[in-house]
């Protein structure tokens, strides 16, 4: 992680799953929940977390695609709690992963009505298609007046001026116009509900096409995980050397961690795409 490496900062990094694995079974928060127990966990480098910054997805967790349920970020909230713990979410995905921007906020202000003042880093360059404007805002869930008075001084003179001071104003104002306006808001809401949809049916699509196929699912099921996940990627399950295949031999693009973009999938792919998963899977 770069910026915390330029920050000077000591960190971790938590295996969410085994590699290539499309069950991914040691889910990223059960991982968290038994490195922030007391004592010591392998796992953790040796090293209990207390009192310290923890980043989370707050929905759409990329890449695998597995989120908590509404139970689990209780429990995460209650043990983040319990165990002093900041709460740090990148939120790229609101309103893209569900539908929903209320259900894709449930894990923040699960955080925040347990007491633990999340921070939270929010990217409009999916939901309202400003990439190239990377516009995005930290929000500081502060306890008093007072404390988010000292939040913003301690922001603006250690990150706002050292790094950018003045930013462009285009894409906030893009922001703004959609989000200060009821019509646009609504019509927004509504666009957004569509392309989630639309990343679904594309999941359900492509399971249905693997199947037909007869190609073998990497974790020995049948492709549930693929529907099963959520947000614009799938955890496939594929290896480096079949991600290796699939683009030298049929030009079909993954990332060499299995991962595929669903955002980009076409109907008219899908068959072609199963195809040629079928294919390498049978190397």
């Amino acid at each position: 992680m770069p910026i915390w490496t330029t920050a000077q900062a000591q960190h971790s990094t938590l295996t969410a799953c085994a590699p290539h694995s499309a069950a991914c079974l040691a889910a990223p928060w059960l991982l968290l929940h038994a490195c922030a127990q007391p004592r010591p966990r392998t796992t953790c480098a040796n090293e209990s977390f207390t009192s310290q910054q923890v980043l989370l997805h707050a929905c759409a967790h990329n890449p695998t695609g597995i989120d908590p349920s509404g139970e689990e970020w209780q429990e995460l909230a209650e043990l983040f709690a319990g165990r002093g713990l900041v709460a740090l979410f990148d939120s790229a995905y609101q309103g893209y992963a569900s539908g929903d921007l209320d259900a894709d906020a449930a894990s923040v202000r699960a955080f925040e009505a347990a007491g633990v003042l999340p921070v939270a880093c929010q990217s409009y360059a999916k939901s309202l298609g400003l990439y190239g404007e990377r516009i995005g805002a930290v929000n500081f869930v502060c306890a008093s007046r007072e404390e988010a008075e000292a939040v913003l001084s301690t922001v603006k003179q250690t990150i706002v001026r050292p790094a950018y001071s003045s930013p462009p104003l285009h894409g906030a104002r893009l922001a703004a116009e959609v989000l200060g306006d009821a019509a646009l808001f609504a019509q927004w809401r509504g666009e957004l509900r569509g392309m989630a949809n639309r990343v679904h049916r594309m999941r359900v699509l492509l399971a249905d096409a693997l199947r037909a196929e007869g190609a073998p699912s990497p974790d020995g099921g049948d492709w549930g995980h693929v529907v099963d996940q959520i947000g614009m990627f799938a955890y496939t399950g594929l290896s480096a050397s079949h991600v290796d295949s699939l683009r030298e031999r049929h030009h079909v693009y993954l990332t060499r961690d299995g991962r595929m973009s669903m955002a980009a999938m076409k109907p008219a792919d899908i068959e072609y795409v199963a195809r040629a998963v079928r294919s390498v899977l049978a190397e």
